[in-house]
């Protein structure tokens, strides 16, 4: 990282983030393009952190502070997530490259198409493979003594063959065993696939064994199939208490919330003790 690139860079990130009210903007430069992440402008919703705080309790006995649940640093700060970045390249892990940082935002180089978006157009060979291949992914990620924070395929970029992992404001696995952050991870990896693009309920079913049973190949922890399992009786219960829920609408759109907590906890409780 250089500590200020050239002043037009600057420039450049420094109008794109203005033209826009999003927290993300790409820059386009000098025939390059960067990714501009200014500062988060509202801590994460209350009622989303006492859910992991309570979830994490459960499953490690630990109560995670608040502050770090909320992700009140990435609001003040943008040194986290940069040192996470740097100290993840410097490990060999393909992360995007911090190009600059100053006290409003980050300017990160491109790393390709989002995974998230690719999904959604992919024929079904394709999401099949590629899927599988993410899940080995992940899997020798871990077996590297890595967790992400946030492993969902959004937060998956691919450019020229290779995946790029993005998105690293979450702290919470520094204050709980690795195994246990892993396990999160596993979690949101099949969490975020669900109802996807063509991943319906039937397709999740078959498909998440497979993912399971590629993940564990490259990264055969038995501590994280015990995180894993301590967690499902917790997920189950509070998945019944919210079947009710099931099948509403918010803003004339389907809910699937619930509907993926069901066929998680369902995989996972095939694949583990089965």
């Amino acid at each position: 990282m250089t500590d200020r690139p050239d002043e037009a860079l600057v420039a450049a990130s420094d109008a794109a983030l203005a033209a826009t009210a999003e927290r993300i903007a790409v820059v386009e430069h000098d025939g390059r393009r960067y990714v501009a992440k200014r500062l988060a402008d509202r801590p994460r919703r209350l009622s989303q952190a006492l859910f992991v705080r309570w979830l994490v309790k459960r499953v490690t006995g630990q109560a995670l502070p608040m502050r770090t649940l909320l992700l009140s640093g990435a609001v003040s700060s943008v040194d986290y997530e940069a040192g996470r970045l740097e100290a993840l390249a410097r490990a060999g892990v393909r992360v995007l490259r911090v190009v600059y940082r100053c006290e409003r935002y980050l300017l990160l180089e491109h790393c390709g198409a989002n995974l998230a978006i690719e999904l959604e157009t992919w024929p079904a060979e394709t999401w099949r493979s590629e899927l599988r291949r993410l899940a080995a992914e992940l899997g020798a990620f871990h077996h590297a003594g890595q967790w992400h924070g946030a492993a969902q395929i959004k937060n998956l970029t691919q450019r020229g063959g290779h995946t790029y992992r993005i998105d690293f404001e979450e702290g919470f696995g520094e204050r709980v065993p690795l195994a246990a952050a892993q396990a999160v991870d596993v979690a949101l990896f099949l969490n975020s696939i669900s109802l996807v693009g063509g991943v319906d309920e039937a397709e999740a079913r078959v498909l998440f064994p497979d993912l399971l049973a590629r993940y564990f190949e490259a990264h055969p922890e038995p501590q994280v199939r015990a995180a894993l399992l301590n967690a499902l009786p917790w997920v189950a219960g509070l998945t019944r208490l919210a079947e009710p829920l099931r099948g509403l609408k918010h803003r004339g759109r389907q809910r699937k919330g619930i509907a993926r907590l069901v066929i998680l906890v369902d995989a996972l409780s095939a694949y583990l003790k089965g």
